[in-house]
């Protein structure tokens, strides 16, 4: 997670992808980067958490004058602690959720496609035939990319092992452990740096299938 300390009146952090607008926070504020560049369900996106000594209502309204008269929609409100801010700027829909955090405030800045919009395919993963995606969440910085994808299969524990297991041998994947029983079954493996864990699971007539992929390189 990198660090980003603002010492001017703003600063502008373009994102990774050229295409993206940029985001002018708050001098006084402290920004993480979360994520530069993940996409979660098919849909890119970045986060940023930002910390400032400002107060709730002031932070907002900095997003807000930024954001409000580029937008093809506006809203703002109060959930709960927080105030939310969604602005509309095809192809992109940005948020900030702020909320008072002793003494100054949390913020979460995001940027990701309008859900309408077209997105970059999702790189292919092998399933077997029936199953259900339930989450496919991927990431990617300077030195790596990694992608965790969780999914149902009404196919046995022991054939989706053995399915995995012999799909990846035949893509020369190496074995660093493997165990199974009857309830859980588990496979993790390397090529080169690349790393693959998966977790299989039986529950309620179904088997439950969560991977953790992370390759090396730019």
């Amino acid at each position: 997670m990198k660090q980003l300390l603002l010492g001017c009146w703003f600063l502008s952090l373009p994102l990774l992808a050229a295409e993206w607008p940029e985001i002018q926070f708050p001098d006084s504020a402290t920004v993480e980067v979360v994520a530069e560049e993940m996409v979660y369900q098919g849909t890119p996106m970045a986060t940023w958490v930002m910390r400032d000594k400002s107060n709730q209502m002031m932070t907002a309204a900095f997003f807000k004058r930024q954001w409000q008269g580029k937008s093809e929609r506006f809203d703002e409100q109060m959930f709960g602690q927080d105030y939310i801010i969604n602005s509309l700027q095809p192809p992109f829909l940005l948020t900030a959720r702020i909320r008072k955090d002793f003494d100054g405030v949390l913020a979460y800045i995001g940027i990701s496609k309008d859900p309408g919009s077209p997105v970059h395919s999702k790189l292919a993963f092998p399933m077997p035939s029936g199953s259900t995606v339930l989450s496919d969440v991927s990431s990617k910085d300077l030195f790596k990319s990694g992608r965790t994808l969780v999914f149902n299969s009404n196919r046995t524990l022991a054939d989706t092992f053995h399915y995995y297991q012999r799909h990846f041998q035949r893509q020369g994947w190496s074995e660093v452990g493997t165990y199974l029983d009857s309830e859980i079954g588990t496979l993790m493996l390397t090529q080169g740096s690349n790393t693959l864990d998966i977790s299989i699971n039986r529950k309620n007539g179904l088997v439950y299938v969560v991977a953790n992929q992370v390759m090396e390189g730019i």
